[in-house]
């Protein structure tokens, strides 16, 4: 059997910190805050120059999804699939909402010929955005979220503007830069 010593045990903490908090998209200064806890704190852990008391080990494991184990293991289990399947489910749900515009478009064009069809794709894009924002909210980082967010307000607009052909409607685009900037001023209030 291995002996295990405190450097030992450093040394895997300082690696597995590091692998971890990088697979959860997080920052040292991300994960100090959820820590109540200074980034320089998270940097001299990750560089193996101490460890935190058990506690605060225990809900940095919580916070990265792992267990206390995994945080001093010998061996990283790779969680970077973790991330790829994260962006791969993103991928999946966004394409499904194409699918279904796709279907909707072949059906339109065999039972109303005459309509403009093509307006289904249009649509796809907002439809696609609320799926990312959904996604980007759960997963990924705030800018993830506001760039989602982004989309489906300019293209919210657009939809409304092919799809009703008055010239005055072109004005929605005030309303959405509006809308833009409250999004903006949101995400730097939140950051």
């Amino acid at each position: 059997m291995t002996e295990v010593t405190e450097s030992k045990i450093r040394e895997n903490f300082a690696r597995n910190l590091s692998f971890y908090r990088k697979a959860a998209n997080k920052t040292q200064l991300e994960l100090a805050n959820e820590l109540n806890y200074s980034d320089k704190s998270i940097s001299k852990w990750e560089r193996g120059e101490g460890l935190p008391d058990l506690e605060v080990t225990v809900r940095i494991a919580g916070i990265l999804g792992v267990s206390v184990g995994d945080l001093i293991a010998d061996k990283v289990k790779r969680r970077v699939l973790i991330t790829r399947n994260k962006a791969l489910i993103t991928g999946l749900s966004v394409g499904t909402v194409w699918l279904v515009a796709a279907i909707l478009f072949f059906l339109f064009q065999l039972v109303l010929p005459n309509i403009s069809s093509w307006l289904v794709f249009m649509y796809a894009i907002p439809a696609s955005a609320i799926v990312a924002i959904v996604f980007s909210g759960i997963w990924w980082k705030k800018i993830h979220v506001l760039l989602s967010v982004s989309l489906l307000i300019w293209s919210a607009g657009l939809c409304v503007c092919l799809s009703y052909r008055n010239p005055a409607i072109f004005t929605i685009f005030i309303v959405a830069a509006v809308l833009e900037l409250l999004a903006l001023l949101a995400f730097f209030i939140k950051k």
